[in-house]
């Protein structure tokens, strides 16, 4: 229930979202921010210098969408297509036509080429056309001029590039919620900015005038000569219609129609109701069929189960069944009740079937008499037909005459209305578009805006450098606080040993508690070996394996450390098991010839126990000669043997073994040991490793006390909490 308990709460953790853990991850990875974003403000400011300033000239024209001299039915289109007229306007503005009418009104063509001369005379200074020029330029490759030198431009190449260069700097806005249009033009020179963006408002509305004028004089002339032939056809219509009355002597003939159409409608319904009964007799008369082409039984259709008679046969011929039934069970066949029952029975089938035949023969006849009408009031529709149409052909004749004169008077008025009303236009020239406010001389650039650039650069420098951040938090799949080694392997923190830079001067690591008892890394050493102790407070462990993931992790400096702090309560033995790679009398300057793997082989029988100076209490056996076969020695009867008694003769043992992955000879002392502690290196050792490490542990059931956190950096851990930063000791001031 517990474990449940504890499991919900750690499910309640992750999914809160802690704000202080990213906070502190953005005081780590400080340093990391502040250069991205220094990098992305020198990249704005290098844009800034090498950027070209650029002036916007604008002007304000309004566009009313109805023409003046609109009649109400165009004013009513106009005003439904609103938006469409003004996406149309922009499109008119920004043509080639407008532009190139400003080349000639400004005579830029001339204006280029007389400062094209000026520069090469002066040796290549910026003129007023300058951005133009440059444009057109895009226009010549260099392959071009290598092969055949400078390419002389026409005039008229001359005066579509430059409206193309205008075309590339303007940009038109508005009229969506108004009928005012701004006009605006980008160019490196503030005059012909503003000179060409007036020059632009000035041409569009002329290109109006002139598109509607040149418009309504087409209208005018194509009107003009479609309403003389108008007036023919309708005299001629007109003459054909009094003609045919008089030759034909018709007068109306609306009634003899409707009677006609009447008669027409009384057959129809007829024949639709005759082809339904045809469509029922002829589904019955499918099913007699099909029943005589199966040699099936008449009993099974419809009308022969809706008969009275044959339903009151039925409960004859049942009653019938049942009698003989009975008489057969009681008489035999030759009994004279049986014969005349089974007689009885003959008849009332014979009668029954007779009964159902009539019936099939009546649906027969009525199938039959059903194709007979269906055929008949066909043949009545057709006569029907022939007659009126023989009847009413003069008749259609005259109404068509009718309606041809009709129709052309009415296209004929039309026509003339339209006349009229282009005449009234065409004297008519006063526009819909109108100069609000001309465009003046820009007198500060628009861009680059430096302001908003360095603020961009700023913005996105320390967005990404935040991004890269975190990117780098996430992805260093390593272990970082002893928290986190709890909630990725499940196992409890011991503590950890801080990280001792090798400076010269400096204590070396594995001599730091020796050196220092007061100091922040004995400490922490002790906190370790309490946690050791209470794991199993009524029986405490005897031997301690310490061992790690890999090589250089700091097992071996734990192990010192730790053996060191366990003799200051009792007598305590430190063995070097590190038989591969042995540092333990390297590090602690002990010279011996002999050692442990000498003492397992046979060689020697002599003291193998050495003393450390500032630790009375503490032994160490070390490896000795470096054994070629170093598993055969640590799984052998005599070295469970010795690691006995040893057992009774020292408090604490110690053991300092190979690490985990490479080999596994950590694997088999950790069956023979009371408590196994795992080290692990700060920013450095990797997750899936250390659980490769323990799950390796778990299949030889070897008792995990703890695992430590080796060569951690107080300063570095006090990011994802202050309460890992110590800076010193207890009770010693700081000096």
């Amino acid at each position: 229930m517990q474990l449940m308990d504890s499991s919900h709460t750690w499910q309640t953790k992750q999914d809160t979202i802690d704000i202080s853990q990213y906070i502190r991850i953005l005081k780590r990875r400080k340093w990391t921010i502040i250069l991205v974003t220094f990098l992305s403000l020198v990249l704005g400011v290098y844009y800034l210098s090498k950027a070209t300033p650029i002036y916007q000239a604008s002007a304000k024209i309004q566009a009313d969408p109805v023409q003046p001299n609109a009649t109400a039915q165009d004013q009513y289109i106009m005003n439904s297509m609103v938006f469409l007229f003004y996406e149309t306007q922009y499109e008119i503005i920004q043509s080639r036509k407008v532009a190139e009418t400003v080349v000639d009104k400004l005579d830029l063509v001339n204006k280029y080429k007389i400062e094209l001369e000026e520069l090469k005379a002066e040796g290549g200074n910026k003129g007023l056309l300058d951005p133009l020029k440059t444009f057109i330029k895009g226009f010549i490759t260099d392959e071009e001029e290598q092969k055949s030198g400078p390419i002389e431009l026409t005039d008229n190449q001359l005066r579509t590039m430059l409206a193309q260069g205008i075309q590339a700097g303007l940009s038109v806005s508005g009229g969506t919620q108004s009928q005012i249009i701004n006009i605006s033009y980008q160019s490196e020179d503030p005059l012909i900015a503003a000179d060409i963006v007036n020059a632009i408002s000035e041409s569009y509305i002329e290109f109006g005038l002139e598109a509607r004028l040149s418009q309504i004089k087409d209208t005018a002339e194509w009107l003009s000569e479609q309403l003389e032939e108008l007036r023919v056809t309708l005299q001629e219509s007109e003459d054909k219609l009094r003609n045919f009355r008089l030759s034909q002597n018709l007068m109306d003939t609306e009634q003899q129609q409707r009677i006609a159409n009447t008669q027409l409608q009384t057959l129809n319904t007829e024949l639709v109701r005759a082809q339904t009964q045809l469509s029922q007799a002829k589904d019955l008369y499918s099913q007699i069929t099909q029943l005589e082409r199966e040699g099936g039984d008449y009993r099974s259709l419809g009308p022969v189960l809706q008969s009275n008679t044959i339903r009151d046969l039925v409960r004859e011929e049942s009653t019938l069944s049942r009698k003989v039934q009975e008489l057969s069970e009681r008489y035999g066949e030759k009994h004279p009740k049986m014969i005349a029952a089974r007689s009885d029975l003959a008849s009332a089938q014979a009668n029954l079937d007779r009964e159902a035949a009539k019936i099939v023969e009546s649906i027969k006849k009525d199938y039959r008499s059903a194709q007979v009408q269906e055929q008949n009031i066909k043949r009545l529709i057709s006569e029907t037909r022939e007659g009126l149409q023989s009847y009413q052909g003069d008749s259609f004749e005259l109404t068509r005459l009718e309606r041809e004169v009709e129709n052309n008077r009415r296209i004929y008025e039309s026509f003339l209305g339209k006349l009229m009303e282009a005449d009234v236009s065409g004297d008519y020239d006063a526009s819909n578009i109108r100069i609000i406010d001309n465009a003046t001389i820009p007198e500060y650039p628009v861009k680059p805006r430096g302001a908003l650039i360095i603020a961009a650069s700023l913005v996105f420098g320390a967005f990404f450098g935040v991004v890269f951040a975190f990117a780098r938090e996430l992805m260093g799949n390593v272990f970082r606080t002893p928290d986190q080694l709890e909630q990725e392997l499940s196992l409890p923190s011991l503590g950890i040993t801080p990280l001792v830079k090798k400076k010269k001067g400096n204590v070396a690591p594995e001599k730091q508690y020796i050196a220092d008892q007061r100091s922040t890394f004995a400490e922490a050493i002790n906190t370790i070996r309490t946690g050791l102790v209470f794991s199993n407070i009524d029986n405490p462990p005897k031997t301690i394996l310490i061992t790690s993931t890999n090589g250089s992790e700091g097992k071996t400096t734990l192990a010192i450390n730790l053996a060191v702090a366990l003799s200051q309560m009792d007598k305590t033995l430190l063995i070097e098991m590190d038989l591969r790679k042995p540092a333990v009398s390297r590090d602690l300057g002990i010279k011996a010839d002999m050692g442990l793997s000498d003492l397992l082989s046979g060689k020697t029988d002599t003291n193998v126990f050495h003393q450390v100076e500032g630790a009375p209490n503490l032994s160490v056996i070390t490896c000795g000669t470096i054994p070629p076969n170093p598993m055969e020695l640590i799984s052998s009867k005599r070295f469970a043997n010795l690691l006995q008694s040893l057992r009774e003769r020292f408090t604490h043992i110690v053991i300092d073994s190979p690490p985990t992955l490479p080999v596994s000879d950590s694997c088999v002392l950790a069956k023979m040991v009371d408590a196994t502690i795992v080290a692990v290196k700060a920013e450095e050792t990797k997750i899936r490793m250390a659980k490769e490490t323990i799950t390796r542990l778990n299949k030889v059931h070897a008792t995990i006390t703890g695992v430590v956190l080796t060569q951690a950096s107080p300063q570095k851990m006090s990011y994802y909490g202050e309460h890992y930063y110590q800076d010193n000791y207890y009770g010693v001031i700081k000096e």
